[in-house]
């Protein structure tokens, strides 16, 4: 609901100040390679404010991630937590197959730099918040336990425009997570842990976009490093590094 509230606002936005605003909304895929490699059908919507004449422009960006499939887990490199053992509880077994499914977004906020009519430097500077989840379920679809990292923090980046009929534009950034968590939920778990993360690493992303009328394709490759955190009240869980591909088919409005 929340997520259309905003779409709605963009829409009233577009007829209110129509040339300043332009409206973005897209589809596409992700292919996450984290603990296991699963694929993702992902939305996108955005909107940027520019005056005319001016080389600014302010932007606003969101994106969802939802897994298409589970992904079967290798039990030799994954540690739960243990339920409680009792006649309607029993501990699961060493062979029964376990499912993970993935699930995401990201929302940014900033203002970059660029010229319409010349090949320019695109500089470009943000806030951002990112979270990715990991859920675990049974074969039978019982529902074990989850993680999930929410990283907010500034983003740059610099790139190159390049105009024309069809315009490409290139673009590197770097994510510095000025505050990092990881939520530890569970069937098992009771009460949902909250660890801080310590060690911290920045995060890096390259894109690519072709835009064409109001049409554009981009292509991005997102690394994250997701420091590690300790609670001893459920369990440690590892740093780790998720490296995501996607593709966005976009219209704009």
């Amino acid at each position: 609901m929340r997520f259309l509230g905003i779409l709605f606002f963009l829409f009233i936005s577009i007829g209110v100040f129509g040339q300043k605003f332009r409206f973005n909304s897209s589809i596409g895929s992700s292919l996450i390679s984290w603990h296991e490699s699963q694929s993702t059908l992902d939305l996108a919507a955005g909107i940027s404010f520019q005056n005319p004449g001016k080389k600014h422009k302010f932007f606003v960006e969101l994106k969802t991630m939802g897994n298409i499939s589970g992904s079967p887990i290798n039990r030799s490199q994954y540690v739960f937590i243990e339920p409680p053992v009792n006649p309607r509880n029993q501990p699961i077994s060493p062979s029964e197959e376990l499912v993970a499914q993935y699930r995401g977004g990201q929302a940014e906020a900033g203002i970059s730099w660029t010229s319409q009519h010349k090949i320019s430097f695109i500089p470009s500077l943000s806030i951002y918040s990112k979270s990715i989840a990991r859920k675990i379920s049974s074969s039978k679809s019982e529902y074990i336990e989850e993680e999930k990292y929410s990283l907010h923090g500034i983003s740059a980046g610099i790139g190159v425009f390049i105009p024309g009929k069809t315009s490409v534009s290139l673009q590197a950034k770097i994510f510095e997570p000025l505050y990092e968590e990881v939520t530890l939920y569970g069937r098992y778990v009771g009460v949902p842990y909250q660890s801080l993360v310590s060690d911290k690493h920045p995060n890096y992303k390259l894109r690519a976009d072709m835009n064409h009328g109001h049409f554009g394709l981009a292509f991005a490759v997102e690394v994250l490093n997701l420091g590690g955190a300790e609670n001893p009240n459920s369990k440690s869980i590892q740093a780790s590094q998720a490296i995501i591909p996607s593709t966005l088919l976009t219209y704009f409005f």
